[in-house]
């Protein structure tokens, strides 16, 4: 019997290729990843296995191996066909991130038992012939019993139509599309191979399917912290919304390295990247390797790790938390030497302890503000207090509401220049709205060292949106006039990719470094590490400047504001105020202004209030002044309408 098999040649070509270009791919340590590689796995076994056996029956020999290799390329086909189905299936769970497990009774019954009823099928018809057999030329024949197997698949295939349509608003429209086409083309090579046996189109169908599938997948490098090969925070962020929406049930093992930046300063930080990747690498295997328990692991923040449990069962999560506190307590071997962390964990379960993922990262950053005090390495949420944490209207609940809501404003403060005839540079400000749709003004409310993701998340909302405007402003010309100050937080310049996000940020907007001068307190300054210091450096050779604000309320040395790019500083208001009341403090305050301007560094006097303020400023010899009394703050298209009047009215 001739089949045309030049379509199983070209599957196999096509999966070749995927398999290939995977290489040229990060692996992703990721649910999808695994259910997709699976179901690719299966297609080419069932690709390969059905070439193996036509070839066998082009080609029939009198040897003693033949009628077992051609029965045994056969089961293989069958076993590998219908798990094409089932990994389809798995990985229309994992899109939604709905876990399963065989033990699972529940589970067993809906998703493994039609598996497993097809591969018994398959070793009884070694004996009897169920499902088909070979004559003595070699020729295949169906039995009845394959029915069941068309049955199987359809279940399948079916199950998981039923789980798209179920949580059709948690998919993207593209991932539908595609899983849909998955059953759209293998359905339609099944049909054509049932009637017509010769024409071997059916694993081409399932070949390009999961060519489209292999598409649509997301680009592994925003997936992915790409030092520790682990997950990202957006990839938990992706997984946490879907199990919210869906309501389900789970659980998720926060670790914290607490002394993480002393580890930094004390072996380096590549050393101490070192330590984390080892601790990266114990949290993903711990699960399964000790509880049977799948897990995955998360890089939350820069010394926050997410374990999430991929188990409801209270007990195996408690072991598994007890686990890893005991692994904290013992030294990681690093290059021959013995370096203790110190750090602490907590379990957050949904729903008992947050219902929204935004809910969940406001707890997260209050729980390890001070996480360092806990004397006990696990931290109960249900006894030490937590449990009743209350969400105030804070900086991070409202700056969090206003940018996922989209209704944070952005303004611009013009500043008053004896330097310039006109100053076309404005001080930058993000303006938060409550549940009442109030503009919340946070000027003085923000914190200077405490490090929260919500007050990262801000920094670089008005750190693009400066960008943008001042790209709209200067219509792309790289010389051109317009100029603004970003106010950033230590936590900010402290990331260790800060760099590369500010340079994202720039490419993306078509801004330049130069456009944008970063203000920074004198707090912030005094108290920041070597990792923001190189930073800050770095920003200055991509000819970025720095104002140091609020200087007087800190402990910042002129050598420090001398080894960085800063060009100005701007006097803190209090202090401005005694010089107003003090004789003595405003020939202090004027010796200051003197010592900078000896030095190149123009001086600015800030939140400018009243008439006196702005009097002892210019008496003092300030060169900007900023405040609400002189100009408040205003809307992006404003700020230009206020350049013009300038020309216009002087």
């Amino acid at each position: 019997m001739q089949y045309n098999f030049y379509f199983d040649i070209c599957a196999i070509c096509i999966l070749l290729t995927i398999a290939v270009v995977s290489l040229s791919r990060r692996w992703v340590p990721a649910y999808r990843q695994r259910a997709y590689s699976m179901l690719f796995l299966a297609v080419f076994l069932a690709t390969l296995a059905e070439r193996v056996e036509t070839y066998l029956q082009m080609n029939p020999s009198s040897a003693p191996w033949y009628h077992t290799a051609e029965m045994l390329a056969g089961s293989i086909y069958f076993i590998a066909h219908l798990g094409s189905g089932f990994f389809y299936l798995c990985y229309i769970l994992s899109v939604l991130d709905i876990f399963v497990h065989v033990r699972k009774i529940r589970d067993f019954f809906t998703i493994f038992m039609g598996y497993f009823i097809g591969i018994a099928l398959v070793l009884i018809n070694f004996f009897v012939p169920v499902l088909f057999y070979y004559d003595e030329n070699g020729m295949y024949h169906r039995q009845g019993f394959i029915v069941i197997y068309y049955l199987l698949a359809a279940y399948f295939m079916g199950y998981g139509i039923a789980l798209i349509f179920r949580y059709k608003k948690l998919m993207r429209r593209r991932t539908k599309v595609v899983i849909l086409s998955y059953v759209v083309l293998v359905g339609i090579g099944i049909m054509i191979q049932f009637f017509l046996p010769t024409v071997l189109i059916e694993n081409l169908m399932s070949a390009v399917s999961i060519t489209l599938v292999y598409i649509s997948l997301q680009n592994p490098s925003e997936m992915v912290d790409e030092y520790l090969n682990i997950l990202n925070r957006r990839a938990f962020l992706e997984g946490l919304d879907i199990k919210t929406d869906r309501d389900s049930t789970h659980n998720t093992i926060f670790v914290t390295i607490d002394n993480i930046r002393n580890l930094t300063e004390e072996i380096g930080y590549v050393q101490a990247q070192s330590v984390l990747k080892k601790i990266a690498k114990y949290l993903k295997t711990v699960g399964g390797r000790q509880f049977a328990i799948q897990t995955y692991t998360y890089r939350f923040s820069d010394y926050i790790f997410a374990v999430n449990v991929h188990s409801v069962d209270d007990a195996k999560v408690d072991a598994l938390i007890d686990a890893i506190a005991q692994r904290l307590q013992e030294p990681w071997i690093f290059s021959d030497m013995a370096i203790r962390v110190e750090g602490h964990c907590f379990k957050m379960k949904y729903p008992d302890h947050y219902r929204t993922s935004l809910e969940l990262m406001t707890r997260i950053d209050v729980i390890t503000e001070n996480i360092e005090s806990e004397p006990d390495v696990i931290i109960d949420l249900n006894k030490s207090g937590y449990g009743d944490f209350k969400r105030g209207v804070d900086y991070d609940l409202l700056s969090r509401n206003s940018i996922d809501s989209k209704t944070a404003v952005m303004k611009f403060q013009p500043i008053l220049s004896k330097v310039y005839r006109i100053n076309y540079c404005a001080d930058a400000l993000c303006f938060m709205r409550d549940e009442y749709g109030n503009e919340i003004d946070m000027r003085g409310h923000i914190p200077e060292v405490k490090v929260s993701q919500a007050l990262l998340d801000a920094d670089e909302f008005v750190y693009r949106n400066a960008c943008r405007s001042l790209n709209f402003w200067n219509a792309g010309d790289k010389n051109g006039k317009y100029r603004a100050i970003v106010g950033l937080s230590q936590g900010e310049i402290s990331r260790t990719d800060f760099i590369r996000r500010i340079k994202k940020i720039l490419r993306e907007e078509r801004a330049e470094a130069s456009w944008i001068t970063i203000k920074l307190t004198e707090t912030t300054l005094s108290t920041m590490n070597n990792v923001a210091e190189r930073n800050l450096q770095i920003l200055g050779e991509m000819k970025c400047s720095i104002i140091v604000d609020r200087f007087g309320s800190g402990y910042s040395g002129v050598d420090r504001i001398l080894n960085l790019p800063v060009t100005q500083i701007n006097i803190d208001h209090e202090i401005l105020g005694k010089a107003y009341e003090s004789e003595h403090m405003k020939i202090v305050l004027q010796g200051i202004v003197n010592l900078f301007h000896d030095i190149s560094i123009f001086v600015g006097a800030s939140d400018i209030s009243n008439a006196e303020e702005k009097q002892m400023a210019e008496e003092l010899g300030c060169d900007f002044l900023i405040g609400d009394y002189l100009a408040p703050p205003v809307k992006d298209s404003s700020f230009v309408k206020y350049i013009d009047a300038y020309f216009e009215e002087g």
